[in-house]
């Protein structure tokens, strides 16, 4: 079979990658991780996407020591070898049924039986197989344990090196310029689904991946800040607000921007400028040593006492001021009053105090990296309000 040839072993990012993974486990006393279709398998494995169906699951095994196996359908093998860094690719055939005989050959063959292997069982985590798929497996690998592993997953992912940290930076730039070609093209009369279709295409045009786009617009719809395209005309003083990204190599961007038909009244500039001065205040906060909660508890404070007719406190009621951003939209650390985590250079994280009024949805959520002495912007497109033609 003729394909491109594999990415060479000295690839940088696995590497860097799978040796965090052998210093995790040896430091957590884990033989092994087990990983199945999702977004931990491609950031162990350099597979910039799986197929998200449990009819043809994907499987990696990463020993604590010797090379990894990714266990795909005979179907995905040629995208394995060219996508993937694993040099050990192996198949299976037959669908809907997680391929036991195979898994297990590859447990014996990395003499792993018997011994403590690291799941996707916990904290915000999912495996990509049918519970009772699993638990056959578990028998036939018995006295195999199969423990969770999720912080330790978390705790590799939350720090991006710099080139996923350049992959984001490209995904934010391609949002933002897309943002820029949709408010100068749209104008009252469109829309709103037609509206996310130009953003939507716009990132696509400008190199990005997979992109999404939330919607809302005009009164009455300013609370559903997680609004999906409606057929509803852009109308004179409407807000149309978006939240939008998407992926360059497989890591994303995530923030929001907005714009009124005909230009903002005086009561909607007053109440953008409120939540950018929060914003604001909450990207200054970003550097290395400061605990998540202490970022939260202060947005959070300074939310409720903002001096506008708040219908909808949407950032008190997401029960979080922000996220990470990485291989997920929104992963771990979450800028939340509960959340332990304590930031540290290379977290990408989002700021994102808001709040819904008759006037308009108030969110201009930043996508933040922290940097050794501080942090950097990396949403760059202006979060002040545009002014929409009027038609």
């Amino acid at each position: 079979m003729n394909r491109t040839p594999d990415p060479p072993a000295s690839d940088a990012r696995a590497i860097e990658r799978l040796s965090g993974a052998h210093e995790a486990m040896t430091a957590e006393g884990f033989d092994a991780l087990f990983l199945t279709t999702g977004t931990n398998l491609c950031f162990l494995s350099g597979y910039p996407a799986v197929e998200q169906t449990l009819a043809r699951p994907f499987f990696l095994v990463v020993p604590r020591r010797g090379a990894p196996v990714l266990l795909v359908h005979e179907g995905r093998q040629a995208e394995a070898h060219r996508y993937s860094w694993i040099e050990d690719v192996r198949t299976y055939a037959r669908l809907s049924v997680a391929p036991i005989a195979e898994l297990a050959r590859i447990v014996d063959d990395l003499s792993l039986r018997g011994g403590r292997i690291g799941a996707e069982l916990g904290f915000e985590q999912r495996l990509g197989v049918p519970f009772l798929e699993f638990e056959r497996l578990r028998a036939e690998l018995a006295p195999t344990r199969f423990e969770d592993a999720a912080m330790l997953l978390w705790r590799l992912r939350m720090i991006k090196s710099p080139a996923d940290v350049d992959a984001i930076r490209r995904a934010c730039q391609i949002t933002g310029t897309a943002y820029e070609a949709t408010f100068t093209t749209v104008r009252g009369g469109y829309l709103d689904s037609v509206a996310a279709r130009q953003l939507e295409t716009s990132m696509v045009d400008e190199g990005g991946r997979a992109p999404w786009v939330l919607v809302t617009s005009g009164p009455g719809n300013y609370a559903l800040a997680t609004g999906a395209p409606t057929d509803r005309a852009l109308e004179p003083g409407d807000m149309l607000w978006f939240d939008a990204g998407c992926s360059v190599e497989g890591l994303w961007s995530d923030f929001s921007r907005a714009g009124v038909v005909g230009g903002p009244s005086r009561d909607q500039s007053d109440a953008q400028r409120q939540v950018l001065d929060l914003t604001r205040i909450g990207v200054e906060m970003v550097r290395p040593g400061v605990p998540v909660a202490g970022i939260a508890s202060r947005l959070n404070e300074a939310t409720r006492g903002l001096g506008l007719p708040v219908t909808s406190a949407t950032s008190l009621l997401a029960g979080r001021i922000g996220h990470g951003i990485g291989y997920d939209i929104t992963e771990p650390p979450h800028l939340s009053e509960s959340d332990p985590t304590v930031l540290e250079a290379g977290m990408v994280i989002s700021i994102e105090p808001g709040v819904a009024t008759e006037f308009g949805l108030f969110h201009a959520e930043e996508n933040v990296l922290v940097t050794e002495s501080g942090h950097e912007l990396l949403s760059t497109y202006p979060p002040t309000l545009r002014t929409i033609g009027p038609g």
